[in-house]
């Protein structure tokens, strides 16, 4: 891996270029040669690259009223999105349609031929966050009345190898997707095994949590991380 000075002209490169890949981190800007990931099929990927081509389909079978509605709403000033230099760009309505009905799948809700209505929610605010070892007790607390029947909750754990470890592990994967789950505590035991088996108390979990709407706004994430208890 090689770091990288930036001058007056260039300020920041991310991707890859020429064989190598550009990014940052607390460090500053750095470089490295890139290398083709490991492409596991587990179970998870080929659920979601599935979704990811059913939704794909499903567009061409749209309406073209449908399709343009959904191309208005990508091109509305508050859908704008922002690169990791802070710039501003959009969305197409078929880019906006499969990633709307991928969240919905998220949570087990049936797919939308329109976008979402209202506004993007807020974050939840998380009040406590365990993770045990063996993956036997895992949950997070929240604010009561964050997830009423208009808010599902989806929640992504990345799990470190140190306790010493302030960098959070990405991506996180997705451990659970929970309609409208009510109360002030959410149990993702089951989900957290699925995807990691064992976890150790040498280890530290990184949350990230999502409200999302039951017509398929997602929020921003509220995050915490904790050390894994005996």
């Amino acid at each position: 891996m090689a770091k990288v000075k930036m001058g007056v002209v260039v300020t920041g490169l991310r991707g890859t270029v020429g064989g190598m890949t550009f990014s940052a981190n607390r460090a500053g800007n750095y470089a490295k040669v890139w290398t083709r990931s490991a492409n596991a099929r587990t179970w998870r990927q080929s659920v979601r690259r599935q979704a990811l081509s059913v939704n794909a389909m499903a567009w061409r079978d749209l309406d073209p009223g449908d399709q343009a509605y959904w191309d208005a709403f990508g091109a509305d000033v508050g859908q704008e999105q922002m690169d990791p230099f802070d710039n501003g760009y959009y969305l197409s309505g078929f880019q906006w349609s499969v990633k709307v009905n991928s969240w919905m799948k998220s949570v087990g809700r049936a797919a939308v031929s329109t976008p979402p209505a209202g506004t993007v929610p807020a974050a939840p605010t998380v009040t406590g966050f365990q993770v045990s070892a063996g993956a036997t007790t895992c949950h997070f607390h929240y604010a009561l009345g964050e997830f009423t029947p208009y808010f599902d909750a989806v929640v992504f754990v990345g799990m470190a190898a140190g306790r010493g470890n302030f960098v959070v592990p990405g991506p996180q994967p997705l451990v659970l997707g929970s309609q409208v789950p009510g109360g002030t505590s959410l149990d993702f035991t089951t989900g957290l095994m699925a995807v990691f088996g064992r976890v150790f108390v040498t280890q530290r979990a990184f949350l990230k949590v999502c409200r999302q709407t039951t017509d398929g706004y997602r929020s921003a994430a509220a995050t915490a991380y904790a050390n894994v208890i005996a």
